[in-house]
């Protein structure tokens, strides 16, 4: 236990003060640690408790916006807090969801483990996919993915855009984030002011270039930063930003799966990451064991609609594959499955007991 007087932070169990140099907290060294869960840049729970413990009361809420392996959530699940937790990388999503699920219950605290095999109470999974950031996580491939859901014709020696299409220049910008007038930058320094000269004195009553801007999400002013910005020849700027004009284009292709129960258990027959399987040039028809790209089974005996609250946590090691069939509990109602694969993406479905 530790309090905090007249700025100095004291441990009251030990009655000595603790300086603003913590060298009494290690990194978690050793193959045998249990804290370890293999994330690079993974801290001392012991580090997030103290800081989390002088710093809130229980019942705060703590926001970790950089997750990583959920060491900050984890600690506020043990101290009593409410969390919030999110990453970028699906990789630290899925240890962060295997640490959590597999803390020990804080109502039984002569559990010696950080983690067992047990659910904490209350805890609960939503998965909110922010902007489609999973789509783009690779820039070079989201541009590739793009000009092909688009049909834009590929520039092959063009520096400045990436295609044309209906007559206009395509320029796909950032993928990753909101377009801003600094992103315009480059652009606007590829800009070909003798090309434009010579096509004004041919027509001087029509754009010099016509010009659409691929974008996720943009400042307001940018078609008009851009245009202002080529004074004094006259452009036509569009811009797309395919979270509002195009959100309905596909860009990957989801997994597929058959689950059933069949005589009191639920079984998994098949599943195909296609992702997974385009990435690694596998046709479905070619998988021999399923199982051998899934990272993960979680199920929910009874899902409310919303939330996914498993009871069952089928995390092989290494060596060993998901069990795939599993036994279900008299009092099961809609089932839900969370398959995740070897690149951490998930697909997930329900069935119901009486099916």
């Amino acid at each position: 236990m530790r309090s905090v007087h007249k700025g100095v932070m004291v441990d009251v169990d030990r009655g000595t003060p603790i300086t603003d140099w913590w060298t009494d907290i290690k990194v978690p060294t050793g193959p045998r640690n249990k804290e370890k869960s293999g994330y690079p840049t993974q801290k001392p729970l012991a580090l997030l408790e103290r800081i989390i413990t002088v710093s809130s009361n229980p019942g705060d809420l703590v926001l970790d916006v950089f997750a990583g392996s959920g060491t900050t959530l984890l600690a506020a699940q043990k101290l009593g807090r409410r969390f919030v937790g999110a990453d970028i990388n699906l990789a630290a999503i899925q240890t962060t969801t295997k640490r959590l699920l597999g803390a020990k219950n804080p109502t039984q605290p002569d559990l010696d483990d950080e983690e067992d095999a047990s659910v904490s109470d209350g805890c609960g999974f939503e998965i909110y996919n922010v902007n489609h950031y999973d789509i783009f996580r690779n820039p070079v491939e989201a541009k590739e993915l793009l000009i092909e859901a688009l049909e834009v014709q590929k520039l092959e020696f063009s520096t400045v855009f990436d295609g044309e299409k209906d007559g206009r220049m395509v320029k796909i910008m950032p993928v990753n984030r909101i377009t801003t007038r600094a992103d315009l930058n480059e652009l606007i320094a590829g800009f070909d002011y003798k090309a434009w000269e010579r096509k004004q004195n041919e027509n001087p009553n029509r754009p010099v270039e016509k010009i659409s801007l691929v974008c996720m999400g943009h400042e307001p002013d940018l078609a008009a930063q851009l245009e202002l910005a080529a004074k004094p020849f006259k452009i036509e700027v569009e811009v797309v930003d395919i979270l509002r004009d195009k959100a309905n284009l596909e860009f990957k292709r989801d997994s597929e799966a058959k689950v059933s129960i069949k005589k009191g258990e639920l079984v998994i027959a098949k599943f195909y990451p296609m992702n997974l399987l385009q990435k690694l040039s596998i046709q479905k028809e070619s998988v021999e064991d399923w199982r051998e790209l899934v990272e993960s089974v979680l199920i929910d005996w009874n899902y409310d609609g919303a939330v996914l609250q498993p009871a069952v946590l089928d995390i092989p090691g290494k060596d060993d594959l998901v069990k795939g069939v599993y036994k279900v509990p008299d009092d099961a109602g809609t089932i839900r499955v969370k398959i995740t694969d070897l690149l951490s993406e998930s697909w997930e479905g329900s069935v119901s007991n009486g099916d």
